[in-house]
């Protein structure tokens, strides 16, 4: 199940969530924890880009089958909380405030999994060289195939081109399109309600739907009792 959610409130309630889900979506909304996900163990992709998070915290530590985590954008200066993602293969910092190679060592976890890492746009290229910067992290995630949308050595690039990594790691995998996904917006440009947009099983299309989604429109906690 595929899920994109706009909300109003900038947190998510626990519990809110359907609990089957692989793909979320809670790019630019206004969230600044990161709450309310626990109870999505099968969680596979989420991208919690462009909001406003500062730390990554204890709010993924069930989600643990996380292979691909996108929060580019944010306000993040360091990656405790990510010990737990031993499955991630892809993880995507770029844009945040991530100033020096020390705030990365707790990817040592990840050494196993971790093939894909974005730090462009973050303050520690101006304050390390990119030849540095290669060699740390290679040292730290021996088995990373990509750094900042660069293969690490061309030729393990040149192999792996076609995998969901490498598409993942250059911006044109199948995420990329899942993004495309739109919700509907008030006069002011803001969301007018959380908006859940899901692929539909085959079992469950009607015919006035369109036969690739469903949408559903659910009202904030703010605004529940509102007139419609």
């Amino acid at each position: 199940m595929t899920l994109l959610l706009s909300i109003l409130t900038g947190h998510i309630t626990p519990g809110s969530l359907p609990k089957r889900l692989h793909t979320l979506n809670l790019s630019r909304n206004k969230i600044n924890t990161i709450e309310g996900l626990r109870e999505l163990t099968r969680l596979r992709v989420l991208d919690l880009s462009y909001n406003r998070i500062a730390r990554i915290g204890h709010g993924l530590s069930n989600c643990t089958l996380i292979k691909e985590l996108y929060l580019a954008g944010n306000k993040i200066g360091d990656v405790q909380g990510l010990h737990r993602l031993l499955k991630l293969t892809v993880l995507d910092l770029s844009f945040n405030k991530i100033t020096t190679t020390k705030e990365l060592g707790q990817l040592a976890a990840n050494y196993n999994s971790l093939q894909a890492l974005d730090l462009l746009g973050n303050p520690i290229q101006s304050n390390v060289s990119d030849n540095q910067l290669r060699k740390a992290i290679s040292s730290l995630l021996p088995k990373l195939m990509y750094l900042n949308k660069q293969p690490i050595k061309p030729q393990r690039g040149r192999e792996a081109v076609s995998d969901i990594v490498a598409k993942a790691a250059l911006g044109s995998g199948s995420w990329s399109s899942r993004r495309k996904t739109t919700t509907k917006r008030g006069s002011h440009g803001g969301p007018t309600a959380s908006s859940i947009v899901h692929k539909s099983s085959n079992k469950n299309k009607s015919k006035s739907e369109n036969p690739h989604r469903q949408h559903l429109c659910l009202m904030s906690p703010a605004h529940a009792d509102s007139p419609r």
